[in-house]
Formats: C-alpha cells, sequence, structure tokens
C-alpha cells in the first residue's frame, strides 16, 4: 500500500505526513528530500539552475521510482500533483490524500519561510495571502483528485489518529 499526500506548500504535509507513517507503522518519504539527495543540491537552487520544467521532470522521475516499494507515505511538493499527470500516476498506483488547509493559515506558516521557498520568495508580504489563493485556485483541478482530503489543523495533529485508522481498513 502507498499513500500520496498532496497539498499547497504549509499545508503540514511532511509534519503530519511522518506522524500518519508512524501511526500507521509505514515508512514515511519526502519527495522534496529524495530529489535534493539524487541531486544533492537544495530544491531552491535546482529551481534557480535548472529551471522548472527540468524540476518537474526529476520530481515525477522520482515519484515514479517509488513504485515498487509498499507501506509508504509520501509528501509530495505542493506542485507535485499539478504536473505531467502525476495525480493520476498517483491515484493509480496508492491512495492519494489531500491535506488542505485554509489561505489564511497558509500565508501565516509562510510568512517566515518565503526565502526557503522559491515559489513565493519574491512575493511582497502583503501581496502572499493573495497569491496563495490564486495559486489553490489554479491547483484545486488536481488536489481534488485525491481520493480522500484532510482538513488540517492549526496546531497539533487533530484528526489524524482517525484518519489512520480510516486508512487501515484498505490493507488489513
Amino acid at each position: 500500500m502507498r499513500i500520496f499526500i498532496t497539498g499547497f506548500m504549509g499545508a503540514g504535509k511532511t509534519y503530519l505526513g511522518r506522524t500518519l507513517a508512524e501511526q500507521l507503522g509505514f515508512q514515511f518519504i519526502d519527495l522534496d528530500e529524495l530529489i535534493e539527495a539524487k541531486l544533492g543540491m537544495a530544491i531552491s537552487l535546482i529551481f534557480q539552475d535548472s529551471g522548472e520544467t527540468a524540476f518537474r521532470e526529476i520530481e515525477a522521475e522520482c515519484l515514479r521510482s517509488l513504485a515498487g516499494q509498499h507501506q509508504i507515505v509520501v509528501s509530495t511538493g505542493g506542485g507535485c500533483p499539478c504536473f505531467l499527470e502525476n495525480m493520476e500516476w498517483m491515484n493509480g498506483h496508492g491512495i492519494t490524500l489531500y491535506f488542505y488547509a485554509t489561505p489564511g493559515l497558509l500565508t501565516k506558516r509562510l510568512s517566515s519561510e518565503k526565502e526557503h521557498r522559491p515559489l513565493i520568495s519574491d512575493i511582497p508580504p502583503h501581496d502572499l495571502e493573495q497569491f496563495i489563493e490564486a495559486k489553490l485556485g489554479e491547483r484545486a483541478l488536481f488536489y481534488e483528485q485525491s481520493h480522500l482530503k484532510f482538513l488540517v489543523p492549526e496546531l497539533g495533529t487533530d484528526g489524524l489518529e482517525k484518519l489512520a485508522e480510516y486508512l487501515r481498513r484498505f490493507f488489513t
């Protein structure tokens, strides 16, 4: 069983995904960390040096390299589902979860992380929430194709235990 977590940056895919994997007894894989390890450089540098198109091709290749692994929870990058038929591939190779967070919560979380996020690094603080709302609108078509939607809590892991309990039904 493979579980793929989608959602916008700042939604808690890595933190909550790691916790979910622990609760299920699965291995956790952060796709961005896998890419960085494979290339030996940060995602922001890959974007800067090679551009988004090259990054998306590497991302799709790394995603598909997980086809032979089982009992994994994979946190994808926020744009991953939107390119190169990745969402269709994930839906065909596991259970997809959309970790949804409101634009206000995402803005709050991302305000202090802008320099590490290529997509928002140049967005002025007063425009960040509007930018996030627009991007969420663009990506909704892909995110909403996920099998399940989970509204992330503002803090902590509320509801994650129930989600893990529900997911266990698919692989027991």
